[in-house]
C-alpha cells in the first residue's frame, strides 16, 4: 500500500495518511525512541512525516495471532481500533484496553517528542480513543484470516474501495492472499522506468 502511496502522489493524488508496519507498535510501547522518530519525521522510507499525513494506520497483534488496526486521527487526536472480531468484557479488560491505553500514552508522547503541537499550531489535547466493530467477523471465519482481514480493512480505510466480502469469508481470503502476493511482485519485482 505504502508503494502504491509513492506512485499516486507522483500523479498529484492528495494521499493524507501513513500506514506502518506492525513492529512500530513494538518500538512505541518499548520506548524505542529513536525509531518511532525516524517513522514520525519520515526518515523511514517509504514512510512519510507525520506532518504531512492526517491519519497513521498501524496494525498490532494482541495475543495469539489476534491482529487489530488502529487508525490515530491527528487532526482530532483520537484513536480508533478496529476490531475483527467482538472480544469478551474479560478478555478486552486483560489484553486489549491497556494496550489501547498505552497507545495512546506513548503516540501522543511521541509527537510532544517530536514537537508536533508546537510545529503545527495545533492544540496539545488528550488523545481519545475508541472501539470500531463494524468490520468483524465470526470467530470461525477468522481462524488463520486476522492478519488478512486486516489487510483488507486497512485498504479499504485508504483507498475507500469496498470490502466486498459477500458468500464464503474463508475463499474471499485466499483471493485477498493471491492479490496481496500480486501486489507485491507487482511492487517489488517488476522493473519501474528509469530503475535501469
Amino acid at each position: 500500500m505504502m508503494q502504491w502511496r509513492r506512485r499516486q502522489q507522483q500523479n498529484e493524488a492528495s494521499m493524507r495518511w501513513s500506514i506502518l508496519p506492525p513492529r512500530f507498535f513494538d518500538y512505541l510501547v518499548d520506548g524505542n525512541t529513536k525509531n518511532t522518530v525516524n517513522f514520525a519525521n519520515g526518515k523511514s522510507i517509504p514512510y512519510p512525516s507525520f506532518f504531512d499525513v492526517d491519519y497513521v494506520y498501524f496494525p498490532f497483534c494482541v495475543e495469539n495471532q489476534e491482529w487489530l488496526l488502529v487508525q490515530v486521527n491527528l487532526q482530532t487526536m483520537n484513536l480508533v481500533m478496529y476490531c475483527s472480531e467482538i472480544f469478551s468484557n474479560e478478555k478486552y479488560r486483560r489484553s486489549v484496553h491497556p494496550k489501547l491505553l498505552k497507545i495512546s500514552v506513548y503516540f501522543a508522547a511521541l509527537l510532544v517528542n517530536i514537537k508536533y503541537f508546537k510545529k503545527t499550531g495545533a492544540p496539545e489535547r488528550v488523545m481519545g480513543f475508541e472501539v470500531n466493530e463494524d468490520h468483524v467477523q465470526s470467530y470461525n471465519d477468522l481462524i488463520g484470516n486476522r492478519g488478512v482481514h486486516v489487510c483488507m480493512l486497512m485498504e479499504f480505510l485508504v483507498t475507500g474501495k469496498p470490502m466486498n466480502v459477500t458468500g464464503d469469508f474463508q475463499n474471499w481470503c485466499v483471493a485477498y492472499r493471491r492479490y496481496m502476493a500480486d501486489q507485491m511482485y507487482f511492487w517489488r519485482c517488476l522493473p519501474r522506468p528509469g530503475d535501469v
